[in-house]
């Protein structure tokens, strides 16, 4: 067993009425092997990060191409649509058993990073 230690943080003195801080964080226990790596991602089919079959987990996806890239639309393995993230930003996904994750790119081929940890 291994432990990922997430945080969030969100603030902002004019997004809203009052400012907002927030600061949340969680130890995640997670179970080998983890995967890492950063691939580029093409625009003419899904590239799949973690089958249906890997289980309970969580997964990290960064778009960190160029600062005139398209966006990545993330998908579950059966091709549904639920995210997109431009470039610099990134995802943080907790993914339930059965439910696989892809990613696809819009118009133009995309430089990913990625961590995918499997839930204890």
């Amino acid at each position: 067993m291994a432990t990922v230690n997430a945080t969030l943080g969100i603030s902002s003195s004019n997004a809203l009425l009052d400012s907002i801080n927030l600061s949340l964080t969680n130890t995640l226990t997670t179970t080998d092997p983890a995967d890492v790596g950063r691939i580029t991602i093409l625009h003419s089919g899904p590239t799949e990060l973690a089958a249906a079959s890997t289980g309970a987990h969580y997964v990290y996806i960064k778009n960190i191409s160029s600062t005139n890239s398209k966006p990545v639309d993330i998908r579950t393995a059966a091709g549904t649509a639920y995210g997109q993230i431009a470039t610099g930003e990134f995802a943080y996904i907790p993914a339930k058993v059965n439910l696989g994750i892809e990613v696809i790119a819009i118009d133009e081929s995309v430089v990913i990073e990625y961590a995918i940890f499997k839930k204890a």
